[in-house]
């Protein structure tokens, strides 16, 4: 009787175990290995073998769009895994997005160097979000499963992969009643990549999705965005501290490690917008976004991307043009701060050996003074302040990171400090 007792209290208690687990382990609404895919939700050559479909030279298929049944929670996941690295290409895992500012999409590219080419890109409401590629300087590996998570909880996005947070958006997604494509890119002309997708799974609000790789942040960063802007923001808990915009490529990306916990330490915030000036300055949504917040300063750079504006290409007038209506947007966005304009950092040669340090200037680098020049003069007749690092870090050059246009964390550093001797006197707060 004791020994029959005990096997149905071991019977119930599996039962209990098993329905709880089933409670906290939904079903997906939609499931790439038990639904079938309209045929006008496919388009190329679609391989399907033993549960896996085989993307090559373009192919796509898409969820169906009533699989999306709440528009503002749902958690989408697709395991792909690259077949072939093809220089330039481009996967795209996730695709909701239509004509009009909505929806959003998740992909990455493949460049073999630099490395610091290769990235993800998210985008929210036709808003473009760069992150750096998966594998940072190793690379994605061929024929290894990567998974890419979206989830939408209340209409804000987070994105992941392989349970790695990429990017959390403090923006809501506008919901569309699109189809979800995987493989599809945004921009038809990038090269496609031949990808297996192995898995994708929508799930409804009733999953939450949470990753043991997603640590509880002292001080959690997000992203903001427009039409045609987007800023790296702090999560504000102290809305009366100073707040600083800073607005250049990835030398700004290097220096803003430094720069972010030193004006955190002296109460003030930072928020960063990575971006440059091509050709045509968008003057109304560079003003939006100086507008987005009551900024106290604005530092701002355009110059290592604009090494192409040789004297053949664009003349002296159109630079000064292009570099005033940048900076008579960011004055017109928020008259109120003070703005400064940081001078383009040298082009550098390459390392003359592997061991070897960086000992002179790059040949690109009469483009970067005639640059600094116009940017100079552009600057003066619109009363901003210039922040010269060129100058220090032209007799530097040992801490060129030997790729022509980067640096070591030093370098970075020296920028970070040049610009906060700047920033403290206006912010008033206490230099360290």
């Amino acid at each position: 009787m004791t020994h029959l007792r005990k096997i149905i209290t071991q019977w119930i208690l599996l039962t209990i175990t098993t329905f709880a687990w089933a409670q906290a382990s939904p079903h997906p609404v939609w499931d790439l290995s038990s639904n079938e895919i309209p045929p006008e939700l496919q388009s190329g050559h679609i391989e399907r073998v033993n549960g896996t479909i085989t993307l090559k030279a373009g192919a796509a298929f898409a969820v169906p769009a009533d699989a999306f049944k709440d528009p503002k929670n749902y958690t989408v996941q697709v395991t792909a895994s690259i077949n072939e690295f093809v220089e330039n290409a481009r996967f795209t895992a996730m695709k909701k997005q239509g004509t009009e500012d909505s929806g959003f999409s998740f992909s990455m590219n493949y460049r073999s160097d630099p490395w610091y080419a290769r990235a993800v890109f998210t985008v929210v409401n036709n808003v473009v979000m760069r992150s750096n590629g998966i594998g940072g300087k190793s690379g994605p590996k061929l024929n290894t499963p990567y998974t890419f998570t979206l989830s939408l909880r209340d209409g804000f996005a987070s994105f992941y992969i392989d349970g790695v947070p990429y990017k959390k958006c403090y923006m809501e997604v506008t919901p569309n009643n699109e189809p979800m494509w995987i493989g599809r890119n945004i921009d038809e002309d990038k090269l496609p990549m031949d990808v297996t997708i192995s898995e994708v799974k929508v799930y409804g609000p009733d999953f939450v999705y949470t990753s043991d790789k997603e640590t509880e942040e002292e001080h959690p960063r997000g992203v903001v965005a427009g039409k045609g802007w987007a800023l790296d923001v702090p999560q504000v808990e102290h809305p009366e501290w100073p707040k600083v915009m800073i607005y250049g490529d990835s030398i700004s990306m290097g220096y803003q490690r430094y720069l972010i916990p030193d004006l955190l330490e002296a109460h003030a915030y930072l928020f960063h917008c990575v971006h440059f000036i091509n050709g045509h300055v968008p003057q109304q949504p560079m003003a939006e976004m100086a507008a987005s917040y009551p900024f106290d300063a604005i530092v701002f750079n355009n110059g290592l991307h604009s090494l192409h504006w040789t004297p053949d290409q664009v003349s002296d007038e159109e630079i000064y043009k292009r570099m005033s209506q940048l900076a008579q947007s960011f004055k017109k966005g928020a008259p109120q701060a003070k703005i400064f304009y940081l001078m383009t950092t040298p082009h550098t040669a390459k390392r003359p050996a592997p061991n070897q340090e960086v000992n002179a200037l790059g040949e690109k680098n009469d483009i970067v003074i005639r640059l600094n020049d116009i940017s100079r003069q552009v600057m003066q007749d619109e009363g901003i302040e210039i922040i010269d690092v060129y100058s220090i870090l032209a007799d530097r050059l040992e801490l060129a990171s030997g790729d022509q246009y980067h640096w070591k964390g030093p370098a970075y550093e020296i920028i970070s400090n040049e610009i906060q001797k700047k920033l403290r006197p206006v912010l008033k707060i206490k230099t360290p």
